[in-house]
């Protein structure tokens, strides 16, 4: 269950950069951003995640105990198969690595296409709220982008590190998973603090 919500949280993130790259760079594609292909953008975040988690219950992979009362990934079973080892290989390749280049792909696109068009329609001179709204967009998208990165990439590198055949200190590994899955908390108090759309879009969702 941990990386069951783990992953859908990584999942859910990097449509969410998709989105943010069609609104922003590709406008007259909008209309593909509907009720519709979210809910279906949905449910395969949920079937992946769901997938990568159950993997290990069937035989590609293995989880093992911890001592701090959970279990995760056996990372170092990758030293003694191959079955294993390509478990490991795959699932940091489609949820770690594609995540973090289609997220910083798309936010730093998102960037130069706000730049540019203010650069087009400005004359070099914007105004100050293009140099606002550039700015928050500019904001946002490194906030959203540093904080995955910072959040995951010890928890990955201590993974990959453990699966190479090194020994990880228990602390260590702690404090890397709950770092890492701290995400899940911080993501939506960043969208609430940064983006005032997002607010918007909660008090009427509650009817605030």
């Amino acid at each position: 269950l941990t990386l069951l919500f783990g992953l859908a949280s990584i999942n859910t993130l990097t449509v969410i950069s998709v989105t943010r790259y069609i609104k922003g760079c590709h406008p007259e594609r909008g209309h593909c951003i509907s009720n519709s292909s979210m809910t279906v953008a949905l449910v395969l975040i949920w079937i992946a995640a769901f997938f990568w988690s159950v993997a290990p219950l069937l035989g590609w992979g293995s989880y093992t105990d911890r001592m701090y009362g959970t279990c995760e990934i056996d990372w170092a079973k990758a030293n003694f198969s191959t079955i294993y080892k390509s478990y490991i290989v795959s699932i940091f390749i489609c949820c770690f690595f594609l995540p973090v280049i289609v997220m910083i792909f798309s936010y730093v696109s998102i960037i130069n296409t706000v730049k540019l068009s203010h650069m087009l329609t400005g004359l070099g001179d914007p105004t100050d709220r293009q140099r606002r709204m550039e700015r928050d967009v500019t904001r946002v998208s490194i906030v959203i982008c540093t904080a995955f990165i910072i959040a995951w990439s010890p928890y990955a590198v201590i993974s990959i590190w453990s699966a190479c055949g090194h020994p990880v200190p228990s602390l260590t590994s702690i404090l890397a998973s709950l770092f890492a899955k701290s995400a899940s908390f911080y993501n939506p108090i960043i969208y609430f603090g940064m983006s005032s759309k997002f607010r918007r879009d909660i008090f009427i969702l509650f009817h605030c």
